[in-house]
């Protein structure tokens, strides 16, 4: 393959940390360009981190954040395969505003490629690096890599975007099964025909250069794309389940891939074409295929949170129903950090934030329940339990966890309706039956029979032998909570009437 020598491709990685399956690659090998690879840790983003009052430190003060970790672990992994075919990722910190058009012009580029980011903060700062490079006769081209379809692809037949989930889906499938090559690969060859290095030096840094603690490094996923394949094979085995156990905390019905999906180790594009492959293969096979459906469901919900995201921007400080915007909550600082710190009394919503707190994961069910834990049972505004998971999640997505949060408290589109109020009891007792999830995250109730551990509050002392079991007083009453929602929201409804 013939190479265009002059004015080579940057391509700036994002949220799409991969080297196969990536579409800026694709480009640029489709414009048979020389390619170049840079990472750039956002200033603006990381000191963000830094000020947060959730954020945690080491004892030499250092900043503790499993996101932060997880890229830094992908990018050695990308810098080592990118060595290996002669090629180098340069990774930077600092504002790319400021640092993407120089090193575009370090490098002698004509185009600099990144994957397009839905976000207002992203999209500002794109804009601004556009308009940097144009002035400089540079070509910024972004790229859609971190979903199906997005921004206006999806829209009614008025031209308006969905803001309910039922038809966005049928419309979403329907262009789907409409679309041609919906997903196609290049080879390590292609790629590594294309791939060229500069000749300065590109040593990777540590994070403690810009005030992050190693400490950050260790989480329990498995970083890069091998990780993420592994994670695919593993879910693979077991998809036809997962319809059903998904709702199941205490057991491995889950994919686990949305941190892959959040960092784009892993193509989602790639994933969706293997999921219609499969289908077939199932229905072959006489194999139950509603695992598959129900997972491509959750892909497609991916999808329909970034298109509200970009359309209705709102969303990311104040609630998609602006009627909603006008809550009175509840302001209850102590109430509020014993729900961090899984300390309300309620076994399952403890289980839920101690698995956070302790790994960077929550299960999705369980991400209702706490949600719906603290805007309808604690009264205390969601915008605080956003920023609390914001912080927390190893795979926060500004997009997905917006949409759950206003999901979760009735003042998003297409959001569970205000009188539909989770009791954190039943949700208990219907999706961890046996009490397995509780007793591994909530070690005070580990000697508690079954028929104890979902209501502790009815026992006044409990001796185990000699030893007292001690838990948590409950620290709201879930029936009185939810009359106080009901005359919450039927306040706003009465008001707008």
């Amino acid at each position: 393959m013939k190479l265009n020598l002059q004015g080579g491709s940057l391509l700036w990685l994002r949220r799409d940390l991969r080297i196969m399956d990536n579409n800026l690659v694709k480009h640029a090998i489709s414009k048979r360009k020389k390619m170049f690879f840079c990472f750039v840790f956002d200033n603006v983003i990381l000191e963000d981190i830094k000020s947060s009052p959730f954020t945690e430190k080491d004892d030499k003060s250092l900043y503790v954040d499993r996101r932060v970790g997880f890229i830094h672990n992908t990018l050695a992994e990308i810098k080592k395969d990118l060595q290996q075919i002669g090629s180098d990722l340069l990774i930077f910190y600092g504002d790319p505003v400021e640092l993407i058009p120089k090193i575009a012009i370090t490098i002698n580029a004509g185009t600099v490629l990144w994957t397009k980011d839905y976000e207002q903060y992203a999209r500002r700062r794109d804009d601004k690096i556009s308009t940097s490079l144009e002035s400089l006769n540079i070509n910024p081209i972004s790229i859609k890599n971190q979903c199906i379809f997005e921004e206006s692809e999806v829209l009614t037949n008025d031209g308006n975007p969905y803001t309910v989930f039922t038809p966005y889906k049928k419309k979403w499938l329907t262009i789907l099964g409409d679309s041609q090559n919906l997903w196609e690969g290049y080879s390590v060859k292609q790629l590594s025909e294309c791939a060229a290095k500069v000749d300065f030096p590109e040593d990777m840094p540590e994070l403690e250069e810009f005030g992050f603690s190693s400490m950050s490094k260790k989480i329990k996923i498995k970083s890069g794309s091998d990780g993420a394949e592994e994670l695919v094979k593993d879910f693979f085995k077991v998809i036809e389940t997962y319809e059903f156990a998904r709702n199941f905390p205490a057991k491995k019905g889950v994919s686990y891939l949305s941190t892959h999906f959040r960092f784009g180790t892993l193509s989602v594009e790639k994933i969706v074409h293997t999921l219609l492959k499969l289908i077939p293969e199932f229905e072959e096979k006489r194999t139950n295929t509603t695992g598959i459906h129900a997972w491509l469901s959750e892909l497609i919900w991916r999808d329909f949170y970034m298109q509200i995201l970009f359309h209705f921007p709102h969303v990311e400080s104040s609630c998609f129903k602006k009627k909603y915007d006008n809550l009175v909550w509840e302001d209850n600082s102590e109430l509020f950090h014993k729900w961090t710190v899984g300390q309300t009394g309620y076994p399952i919503v403890d289980a839920g934030m101690r698995q956070l707190n302790e790994t960077g994961y929550m299960h999705n069910r369980l991400r209702m329940v706490t949600a719906s834990f603290l805007t309808k049972d604690l009264g205390i505004n969601w915008k605080e339990g956003e920023r609390y998971f914001a912080n927390k999640l190893l795979d926060f997505d500004l997009s997905a966890n917006n949409g759950g949060w206003q999901w979760a408290a009735s003042t998003g589109c297409d959001a569970q309706p205000y009188f539909r109020i989770f009791n954190p009891t039943s949700q208990a007792k219907k999706f961890d039956p046996d009490g397995e999830f509780i007793k591994k995250y909530v070690g005070e109730l580990r000697e508690l029979p079954r028929k104890l551990i979902f209501e502790p509050w009815k026992i006044t002392t409990l001796v185990e032998g000699e030893r007292e079991i001690n838990y948590t007083k409950r620290i709201i009453d879930h029936d009185e909570a939810r009359k106080k929602t009901l005359k919450r929201f039927l306040a706003i409804s009465e008001n707008n009437q």
